[in-house]
């Protein structure tokens, strides 16, 4: 007949990340963002509660290195409890034990594998099934984790395991495998942890990533959450993937032609949530690009007042709604200006003289003299368009 049940799958909770970029701007956006990977925890938990799941698999990436402080594994344990069914951990490559570990121990429904392949059998109201998995028991995990473990026959198994699948590698390797690794190993669902981009690999057997359950940089866009897997006689006949997170990260484009102020705060408005956070490129051509070349601290409060979102960084690449950069050869200061800019131009060792003699910029020397003629150029006369746009030339 086979087993009917529930579970939920999540990854990558990063609990007590400390934000260092964000928080050094602002505390209280640091703390914010603290608390919401605690609050969309606590929003899966009670997906568990809801759907009256059997099981929750966390795979890895509980904590986020060194800030796994007591308190942080107080809240996790009360959580944790609050499920009140089997939970499933395994570290991850920033799981890093503490010696305190002891003093705060999990709840009694709280499983976490060793560095050694283990198996438990959860008994459902549905009948029986399988969760096999295996833990880091170093920061940079060279073995092979995923191909440790196996399932057994008969039972539907669900592997939970922290590793890096080769197709979908972040960078470093962690606990490296192969997506053939997977395979023929009894396992039917393949709970992984470790890639914050969430994406199903195969679905036979499945092989997936939540990804994070909050999203920590404009690098981490859209939803964030869990996957509530439903089977039914041992075949998963379900995969919904369920949002938690509090704040949303977005990485937009606004166009500032034939448009003012106000009318960014509209476009914003309508394309960003209040509460999310959001990276912005400027773009188009108006008479908004002086103002956001010579006031964009003051012009981003306005847009962040406007819409309730915080703006976490900008690009302008704009341009006035009159071409500066063909207005050289006159006798006024701007002209000159922008002369001396299209001068400078034909000359890659000059430019990068100009830039070199910076004591900060010349940290990246090696950056600057990688870029080609075409980007040192664009270097230069975005530097003459600023220069233009803070005389305040309009015409």
């Amino acid at each position: 007949m086979g087993s009917d049940f529930k579970f939920v799958h999540c990854a990558d909770l990063h609990l007590g990340c400390r934000f260092i970029g964000v928080s050094e701007r602002d505390a209280e956006a640091g703390r914010r963002m603290r608390e919401a990977a605690f609050e969309s925890l606590g929003r899966i938990v009670d997906l568990v509660i809801t759907e009256e799941a059997d099981a929750l698999v966390i795979s890895g990436d509980i904590y986020d290195d060194c800030n796994a402080l007591p308190s942080t594994r107080s809240r996790l344990c009360s959580e944790l409890s609050r499920a009140r069914v089997p939970v499933f951990i395994s570290r991850g490559n920033h799981d890093s034990s503490t010696s305190w570990d002891d003093s705060i121990p999990y709840p009694e429904n709280v499983h976490e594998f060793g560095t050694d392949p283990e198996s438990i059998t959860v008994h459902s109201k549905g009948g029986d099934f399988e969760v096999v998995g295996v833990s880091f028991g170093t920061p940079h995990e060279e073995r092979n984790l995923a191909s440790m473990l196996r399932g057994r026959q008969g039972m539907f198994t669900v592997a939970c395991v922290h590793c890096d699948v080769d197709s979908v590698s972040e960078g470093l390797s962690y606990a490296p495998c192969k997506l053939q690794d997977l395979q023929g190993r009894g396992v039917d669902y393949w709970a992984l942890g470790h890639i914050h981009k969430r994406q199903v690999l195969s679905d036979h057997p499945y092989v997936v990533y939540p990804g994070n359950i909050q999203g920590r940089s404009f690098r981490e866009t859209g939803p964030k959450g869990a996957y509530l897997v439903t089977v039914s006689s041992d075949i998963v006949r379900g995969l919904r993937f369920v949002p938690t997170q509090t704040m949303m990260w977005h990485d937009i484009s606004v166009d500032i032609t034939g448009r003012v102020l106000n009318d960014l705060v509209s476009d914003i408005s309508a394309r960003i949530r209040k509460g999310d956070l959001a990276r912005i490129t400027f773009v188009g051509s108006g008479s908004l690009d002086g103002m956001l070349r010579t006031d964009a601290d003051d012009v981003i409060s306005v847009l962040e007042t406007g819409t309730g979102c915080r703006i976490a960084s900008w690009d302008v690449d704009t341009t006035p709604d009159f071409d500066v950069w063909s207005a050289g050869g006159g006798e006024d200061l701007a002209s000159k200006v922008v002369s001396a800019g299209r001068s400078l131009c034909t000359d890659r060792s000059a430019v990068l003289e100009r830039i070199l003699s910076n004591s900060v910029l010349a940290r990246h020397r090696d950056f600057f003299e990688s870029l080609s003629d075409e980007e040192l150029s664009g270097i230069v006369e975005d530097a003459a368009r600023l220069v233009v746009a803070g005389m305040g030339v309009s015409r």
